[in-house]
């Protein structure tokens, strides 16, 4: 056995063994770079993408009307919209442009709907979701948009689907 190379292993397992202590020692009289979780909360940059949330109108009116681009283009296919028309009921009196609509259609006794959508349900399933922004991208009514929000616990797997209510509240 070759006595030169356990020298050296043993000089190089002393010095690398001085360097840890050394690197230990300058650190540990240092600030922490931790944070107190629940009473510290990080400081989030200004571009940062929470979950996706549903923007209304002035009037309280829902922005989105149900092009189901979002829906397309969702990667993970967390996004569910059920289509449906605006309803302008029995006492509503046509336009003449709605009049002369041929794809008017008559629905029930005297309910028109004359081709406008709105989403009977839109939902995003939150355990699906990627937060990648892409609906936010291709939303051209800007309907959509990423939140802040990014911390959610839920029981069950049901509590993890938000629908209308819950998106516009984020």
């Amino acid at each position: 056995m070759d006595t030169k190379k356990e020298e050296n292993s043993l000089i190089l397992i002393t010095k690398n063994l001085l360097i840890g202590l050394k690197t230990t020692l300058t650190t540990f009289f240092q600030k922490p770079v931790t944070f107190q979780y629940p009473r510290e909360r990080l400081k989030l940059a200004e571009r940062f993408r929470g979950v996706p949330k549903l923007n209304i109108n002035k009037d309280n009116s829902l922005r989105c009307v149900a092009c189901m681009l979002c829906q397309t283009v969702c990667p993970s296919e967390a996004i569910k919209i059920k289509l449906g028309y605006v309803d302008y009921g029995n006492k509503h009196e046509l336009t003449e442009r709605q009049k002369q609509n041929k794809s008017l259609e008559k629905l029930e006794n005297n309910i028109y709907n004359d081709g406008r959508r709105h989403p009977e349900s839109f939902e995003i399933d939150l355990l699906r979701c990627i937060c990648c922004g892409y609906c936010e991208e291709i939303c051209p009514e800007e309907a959509i948009s990423m939140s802040d929000k990014f911390e959610f616990g839920f029981y069950t797997r049901d509590e993890g689907i938000f629908g209308i209510d819950k998106l516009i509240k984020l």
